[in-house]
């Protein structure tokens, strides 16, 4: 029964009591007083004794559970939910930030290239042609001076000839500036250097898809590392799964929506598809951190928030957040809130949770 229940009996028994006071003869009065006063001493004892006792189990109650995150389990409910734990060692991490990227549709690449090859052949032409004019110029002046057989309005069209083909082959190299200006302005002077020149290898490996270009777009907040050769990237999100993709420049143009920094990479063709969205994972800085690392079969999850318990005796486990983790492969690198030496739970970490917030439950009972 509870405390209240038990007040509420000793308040009717009182009631009940004094009425008969009231009906009894006086001579008994004194023994019904003495009586009353006994079962009242008693009733004050209990009442100490019930409030002890709750005050007891609050407290107990309180440093197991909710106080501390901890959770106590018997050896037959350990071996039951399989826990198994594993000592964690210092490890080095080199953290990472996430990016988006984008296998780049070489359409526009291709349509700059025709245009760069067909200026460049025009150039040739007008080379040849003002080449020829100036050469026919030359021999009319030549005979004019020498035997005078030769008109002067035929030296005067000859060279009037040599100057249109010089103009236009003035105007066929500011074309072709043009589309050397348009390429370094889109694409950078690497990758240009790959569209303009005529036998360029890295320009076949992207023609033949052996390789493909990736467009790679940083969070506003992140910038990429100075020292960055590579990234991984991986279809499905998954680190464990990713693969490499080599730098190559630095992007001009940048993503409408994230408005971070931008830069081109390129990877091994494989199974992308010009237009796949990709997850890459870029290296920040070339120093390591030390911590441990709490795989992915340690971690539980509660409240949108992950958690992993550590072993403090033989019964007594306790949840630690990871809140302050940074996301590696296959888990999470821990520089504060577990330390080395500590005991994790790497298997039954799931029946702890459950165990522990069952406690709570009959706590609150």
């Amino acid at each position: 029964m509870s405390l209240r229940g038990k007040i509420s009996v000793w308040i009717v028994a009182l009631l009940i009591l004094a009425a008969i006071l009231f009906v009894f003869p006086t001579g008994s009065k004194p023994t019904l007083l003495d009586q009353l006063e006994s079962w009242f001493e008693d009733y004050s004892e209990a009442v100490d004794s019930a409030q002890g006792d709750d005050d007891e189990s609050s407290t107990d109650t309180t440093s197991v559970t909710a106080g501390k995150m901890m959770v106590r389990i018997d050896d037959e409910i350990g071996a039951y939910a399989g826990v198994e734990t594993v000592n964690l060692v210092q490890t080095s991490f080199f953290p990472e930030s996430k990016a988006l990227a984008i296998v780049v549709d070489l359409r526009p690449v291709l349509a700059l290239r025709a245009r760069h090859n067909q200026a460049l052949a025009a150039l040739n032409v007008a080379n040849v042609a003002e080449r020829a004019a100036a050469a026919e110029l030359a021999r009319l002046k030549m005979l004019a001076k020498g035997t005078g057989s030769v008109a002067t309005k035929n030296v005067s069209y000859a060279e009037a000839t040599w100057h249109e083909a010089k103009a236009k082959l003035q105007g066929l190299n500011f074309d072709l500036q043009a589309i050397h200006d348009e390429a370094l302005q889109t694409w950078g002077e690497v990758i240009s250097s790959w569209i303009l020149t005529e036998d360029s290898t890295q320009w076949q490996r992207l023609l033949s898809r052996q390789d493909s270009l990736l467009l790679v777009t940083l969070p506003l907040d992140i910038s990429l590392a100075t020292e960055a050769s590579d990234i991984r990237i991986a279809r499905d999100g998954s680190r464990q799964q990713a693969r490499k993709a080599d730098f190559v420049s630095a992007a001009f143009t940048t993503d409408q929506v994230i408005q971070g920094e931008t830069y081109f990479f390129k990877t091994t063709t494989g199974q992308l598809r010009t237009g796949m969205r990709l997850d890459a994972w870029l290296p920040q800085g070339l120093e390591p951190l030390n911590g441990v690392f709490i795989p992915d079969e340690a971690i539980v999850w509660n409240d949108g928030q992950a958690w992993a318990y550590v072993k403090l005796e033989d019964d007594l486990y306790q949840r630690r957040s990871l809140l302050s983790g940074l996301v590696a492969a296959g888990g999470v690198f821990m520089t504060e809130g577990l330390t080395v030496g500590e005991t994790l739970v790497i298997r039954g970490a799931q029946m702890l949770l459950s165990e522990e917030f069952r406690w709570q439950i009959e706590g609150d009972d």
